[in-house]
């Protein structure tokens, strides 16, 4: 199985615009992105996706291979879908431009699910009392198959007997199987999906089962100035 990382990464952004390029000890958030899902087992190529020359260029400097996308696409997703329609790969994992720091054997678990035949699978963690509280911070109810039951921006499941299980939080890392992610894109959006505005959501309304690897590692994503900051003092060069 070809398995091809693609990071989809846009110049602008609310909250934090030209983010991918901006300087964390000495790199670009851009190329800190790119060195951790190529250090990643499993991954045999990691393409940048993206929009902005600059972008490009950055990307191009860092060593990695870089793709001009249509500014029509609606989401990363199509992007990410835009970037290998003309590469060989059975699987495609969907790294976040903004994911600074991942946790690679939950990677290597994505890899694995895609390998055993799940056609889409993502990442989820412990939550904290903060999360929980935080509507920026999408949490994941699963199955004892460990297949995801629902996602939403709301405290999920709601502890009315308190103590049977500990919440989670979805980490925005995304595998497909090449036919599924195809699929995916030409799909409508769904209701639930344009309620909580989360994409994922559409997959589920489909009946498309996402397989949901659990981490214990460390994760962190930048999405806003505050952010980078937090990161370099905890991180310092």
């Amino acid at each position: 199985m070809r398995t091809v990382a693609v990071i989809p990464a846009r110049y602008a952004s609310t909250r934090f615009p030209g983010k991918p390029l901006v300087d964390i000890n000495g790199k670009t958030m851009l190329q800190m992105v790119y060195e951790e899902a190529a250090a990643c087992k499993g991954i045999d190529e990691v393409i940048v996706a993206t929009d902005d020359e600059r972008i490009m260029a950055a990307a191009k400097a860092c060593g990695a291979r870089a793709v001009m996308t249509g500014e029509a696409c609606r989401s990363g997703t199509d992007r990410v879908a835009e970037a290998v329609s003309d590469v060989d790969a059975d699987a495609i994992i969907n790294i976040q431009g903004d994911q600074v720091i991942m946790d690679r054997q939950a990677v290597a678990g994505m890899i694995q699910a895609l390998a055993s035949g799940c056609p889409m699978v993502t990442v989820a963690a412990p939550a904290t009392p903060e999360d929980a509280q935080d509507p920026n911070t999408v949490k994941v109810v699963i199955a004892l198959s460990g297949e995801a039951l629902y996602f939403s921006r709301c405290p999920i499941p709601f502890a009315r007997n308190a103590g049977h299980l500990a919440m989670l939080k979805h980490v925005g890392l995304y595998g497909f199987s090449r036919e599924t992610l195809f699929r995916f894109t030409r799909l409508a959006q769904t209701p639930l999906e344009m309620t909580e505005s989360l994409e994922q959501l559409r997959a589920l309304e489909n009946g498309i089962p996402i397989k949901v690897v659990i981490s214990e590692g460390k994760f962190f994503e930048i999405n806003t100035p505050e952010d980078r900051e937090r990161l370099i003092k905890q991180w310092p060069a």
